[in-house]
């Protein structure tokens, strides 16, 4: 991270200057590095899959990390691409262990050819997914890291009474959608295959909290395409549809609809731009934890800058879509104690500069 002092020169450059920052290129699908490289950053939403996702041997590990943050819900899958001669394993750690939380492997004699696990992480650092396969054979094979509460930035908006095209391009692939919803209506979410379709979806239904509201997969054999879920909130906010091949090891093009099924439906819009902050602290841990919610109508470049006694650190500068409705977005930092410290964070476009802002101290304890 980059410090500057002199607050005030700051933020003179700071709100003439945000134009100027590059924003960062958001996660996509790649294939694995060239062996032997190991501890492969993947990110949230990313699939690695491609001639490179191979194991060889029984003592072969391929390694990948990424950052987590306490709190927070993931799904990590691995699939077998291709000729299965032996299972594979996927094997999680934690921040600074070498005891794992997971660990499971695939089922082929029994037709389990995927691995999935959905923890809420308990630690905020670097986790470690280990890929393995016990016996010695070359065996292809996908793996993905996707949020799924908070819900992810990467999410597809879903309006009513709208179908969007959905495609689950890669073994491991997910699709997440989110969609406003009252307590006054009935939804219904439907994700629809095409006609001679081979594999089932499945989809997932969560609430604004994050809880469960439901889950189906079709029923291609009984001629059932579609899955259809309903709910009728407890609460207003955003909801969640997540989308998947029925075991996570294969692929599928579909189409995905809300529908109103009774009562009142609309959502009131939100705001062209909404930028909030909840900042709390950890004095065991000297963590600084941030729980934004973030909302724009347009995309904008998203900054966020810690103040503390006469330093400025940027925390990040990164790329933000468009995000209807708003979803929470959770970041954490390192941070001593130092009295009252601050956490400034902005939106903004190339022709509104700052489209949105927001500004909050907490107190980190006597340095």
């Amino acid at each position: 991270m980059k410090k500057l002092n002199n607050f005030g020169l700051l933020l003179a450059a700071l709100f003439f200057g945000l134009l100027l920052i590059p924003r960062s290129a958001l996660a996509s699908t790649a294939d694995c590095p060239v062996e032997p490289k190991q501890n492969f950053p993947i990110g949230d939403g990313e699939v690695l899959t491609g001639t490179n996702c191979t194991l060889k041997t029984a003592g072969d590990i391929d390694s990948f990390v990424f950052t987590g943050t306490s709190g927070d819900t993931y799904e990590f899958a691995v699939a077998i691409d291709g000729a299965a001669p032996t299972d594979i394993c996927l094997t999680l750690y934690p921040p600074g262990s070498s005891t794992a939380i997971f660990t499971g492997c695939t089922a082929i004699s029994f037709g389990g050819f995927s691995v999935v696990t959905t923890p809420t992480l308990t630690a905020t650092g670097t986790y470690t997914i280990d890929v393995t396969e016990p016996s010695t054979a070359t065996v292809n094979y996908a793996v993905s890291v996707e949020r799924l509460y908070p819900f992810p930035t990467n999410a597809q908006a879903a309006a009513l009474a709208t179908v969007y095209d959905g495609d689950i391009a890669e073994l491991t692939d997910t699709n997440p959608f989110t969609f406003g919803v009252v307590t006054t209506g009935t939804y219904e979410v439907s994700a629809t295959l095409p006609g001679g379709a081979s594999q089932n979806l499945c989809m997932n239904l969560y609430s604004p909290t994050g809880a469960s509201a439901g889950s189906g997969c079709t029923d291609i054999s009984f001629g059932g395409f579609s899955v259809q879920l309903e709910t009728t909130p407890t609460q207003a906010g955003t909801d969640m549809a997540f989308v998947y091949v029925a075991g996570d090891d294969g692929t599928a093009t579909y189409t995905l609809e809300v529908s109103c099924v009774v009562g009142n439906c609309k959502v009131i819009p939100p705001p062209p731009c909404t930028l909030k902050d909840a900042v709390s602290y950890d004095t065991t841990t000297s963590t600084l934890t941030m729980n934004f919610t973030v909302g724009n109508n347009v995309a904008t470049t998203w900054n966020a800058w810690l103040i503390s006694q006469n330093t400025v650190t940027q925390l990040f500068s990164v790329a933000q879509p468009k995000t209807v409705p708003p979803v929470p977005v959770t970041k954490t930092a390192s941070q001593s104690a130092e009295g009252t410290v601050a956490v400034l964070s902005t939106l903004t476009t190339p022709t509104k500069g700052i489209f949105c802002s927001s500004y909050e101290q907490i107190n980190t304890g006597t340095p």
